[in-house]
């Protein structure tokens, strides 16, 4: 009776079956992790020549602000 309401193969899934899922999972696995090592590669070398936009003068802080933790 429990067989009606389960779907389940008729016969136990072979031994081959079994490894190839396996090893599809695994490649996956590993393509996935290689596309991702390049793709912040690519991306901190595209990042490595852009310079920070620096004002000219910076503003002079009073020195009790400059260490007063709640400044920016």
């Amino acid at each position: 009776m429990p067989v009606t309401f389960l779907d389940l193969a008729p016969e136990p899934v072979s031994m081959g079956v079994a490894l190839a899922v396996i090893l599809f999972v695994i490649a996956v696995v590993i393509l996935l992790a290689g596309g991702l090592v390049l793709f912040l590669w690519y991306r901190k070398r595209s990042l490595r020549h852009r310079e920070m936009v620096r004002p000219d003068v910076a503003p002079a802080l009073d020195p009790v602000q400059a260490n007063h933790p709640n400044q920016p």
